[in-house]
């Protein structure tokens, strides 16, 4: 007895000293969004990183309504600072870690790393003397982004997905912000009836 109320009370402990995170919410006769910026002790916990702090991480769960489908679709957010007047759309996830996941395999052909950097993706292309054979005949194929950059294959994991839904889906969207107080940010969606704006408390 003496040990279940000891555990308990350590639950009731860790519920109250959770931090309350800021959120808002939104609805119209299309959907219901629900958003909560994540602060950098959250996101250690799923990404071990909290990124150098160069984005505004927010988690938004998305409840259509009436029955009908809802495109999901990243380009439908936008994220205001009512302070400096700086606004931004979310990112991809290969906009964010990773070398962008794309393999051109090239027979009888050395590799080497190609394309562009600063984490926006990098081409793995034939090179030497050798052109190989004609580009139609090169393959094509995606990396397990799970074993050669687990942090990408986390944010395409933790990312909302873009696609069609009737159900409730959650999922996370990095705005490209820095040194923003959630208190001076407004979050604005496009739906189909019409646009969702509020900012968080």
């Amino acid at each position: 007895m003496k040990t279940a109320i000891l555990v308990l009370l350590a639950a009731v402990m860790a519920f109250a000293g959770e931090k309350k995170l800021p959120a808002g919410e939104g609805q119209n006769e299309a959907v219901g969004l629900q958003a909560t910026v994540l602060d950098d002790d959250h996101l250690q916990q799923i990404f071990s990183s909290d990124f150098s702090r160069m984005f505004v991480v927010v988690e938004v769960t998305l409840s259509p309504k009436g029955g009908k489908a809802l495109d999901v679709r990243l380009d439908d957010f936008l994220l205001r600072s009512e302070q400096s007047g700086e606004h931004t759309g979310p990112l991809l996830a290969a906009q964010i870690g990773g070398e962008g996941g794309i393999v051109v395999k090239r027979p009888d052909a050395a590799k080497r790393r190609g394309g562009f950097g600063g984490g926006f993706g990098g081409i793995m292309m034939g090179g030497g003397g050798n052109p190989g054979p004609p580009p139609e005949q090169a393959k094509v194929e995606a990396k397990d982004d799970r074993e050669s950059d687990p942090l990408l294959f986390m944010l395409k994991r933790k990312i909302l997905n873009e696609k069609s839904v009737t159900e409730p889906v959650t999922g996370l969207l990095f705005f490209p912000m820095e040194k923003e107080k959630p208190k001076n940010l407004a979050l604005v969606y496009t739906t189909p009836a019409g646009k969702l704006r509020f900012k968080f408390k």
